[in-house]
């Protein structure tokens, strides 16, 4: 049977795609598992520029670059936004709180009704604690005493705006006072206004927002513990650790402080491949990686091989393949079961 003109030249255009796109499987995949593509590109969520998240963030961007991996790094709600972005697929890596991640992955509180299963832990990244300021001269020495008053708590969707909800209606005021979804460096500025009467949000001591304000006014650390402890909070929630900021660490501050901390992770998409992964991870913990890290923030003195499965057990959150590798190939014990 011969083929119509229209017939042969439709088979020649059939026959030169199925060759070109056969040609273009062999080279053009990532060195990693699955079904993951290489990227020009890729992009990690953090946080107001006010916090820890962000300049560590470009700290990983830094190192990585040394192994030829673009990564772009971008402000975001916080933790909470972070996770939804990878389940979105508008991001590739992010940081993340242990409470956003064990909630988005079983679908529970903030997270309730949400399916958000396509992101995998990276590794512990550093301890972040949630730092209460109020004026010196305010009168507040409680929490019971912010009754009325307008809070900053942290922008909507962060792990910070996260924290303080669910503190303040354990303890029973979240009722009773009037949040404000503001980032760290538009906190500062309300606060020297006097606009807010107090000053919330998670990063590693110090904080530059809150060192920012205390160069300007006398500021009292607010201990949440004590309100805490009565409420039951950390039995309740106990990915939210007792632990204190040491006297010193901010101008005028004369004793330490009991506060709550919420460890934070890098988490990466499942559709960012192994290869990558391990690159990063092997830039970030080679001796110049480490100490490239430190010289951006001290938030890298946390970020070690030995804490590096820090609360992953607790959370129950598979690891990235990636991260299965390259950790295993360092001798660091992987926990039972997350390592699919």
């Amino acid at each position: 049977m011969r083929l119509k003109p229209k017939s042969m030249y439709l088979l020649i255009a059939v026959l030169a795609f199925t060759l070109i796109a056969a040609g273009c499987g062999g080279g053009g995949q990532d060195k990693g598992a699955g079904d993951a593509k290489a990227k020009d590109q890729y992009s990690l969520a953090t946080a107001g520029t006010g916090g820890t998240y962000y300049p560590m963030g470009g700290g990983i961007a830094s190192v990585a670059k040394e192994s030829g991996i673009e990564i772009s790094v971008e402000t975001s709600g916080g933790s909470a936004e972070n996770l939804r972005l990878i389940q979105s697929g508008e991001t590739d890596l992010a940081w993340a709180n242990a409470s956003e991640i064990y909630w988005a992955w079983n679908g529970e509180e903030f997270f309730k009704g949400q399916s958000i299963k396509d992101f995998r832990v990276v590794a512990f990244s550093w301890d972040a604690i949630y730092h209460w300021a109020v004026p010196k001269d305010s009168g507040i020495k409680s929490f019971a005493d912010l009754q009325g008053k307008k809070l900053g708590i942290g922008p909507q969707g962060s792990g910070a705006a996260v924290f303080a909800e669910t503190y303040l209606k354990a303890i029973g005021m979240w009722d009773k006072v009037s949040p404000q979804y503001l980032p760290p460096e538009d906190q500062a500025t309300s606060f020297k206004d006097k606009k807010i009467a107090l000053f919330g949000y998670f990063s590693r001591v110090p904080m530059s927002a809150l060192m920012d304000i205390t160069a300007t006014m006398d500021v009292n650390l607010l201990d949440p513990t004590i309100e805490g402890e009565k409420a039951g909070f950390a039995q309740k929630y106990p990915f939210f650790v007792k632990t204190v900021i040491p006297k010193g660490s901010y101008k005028g501050q004369d004793q330490d402080v009991a506060k709550y901390g919420n460890p934070v992770y890098l988490v990466a998409s499942t559709k960012v491949s192994d290869q990558v992964i391990y690159d990063i991870l092997k830039s970030v913990y080679s001796e110049n990686g480490q100490k490239r890290m430190l010289q951006t923030n001290k938030a890298a003195e946390d970020m070690t091989l030995k804490n590096a499965m820090k609360g992953v057990k607790e959370m129950g959150v598979p690891l990235h393949p990636g991260a299965v590798k390259f950790f295993t190939e360092q001798k660091v014990e992987i926990p039972a079961g997350l390592d699919k």
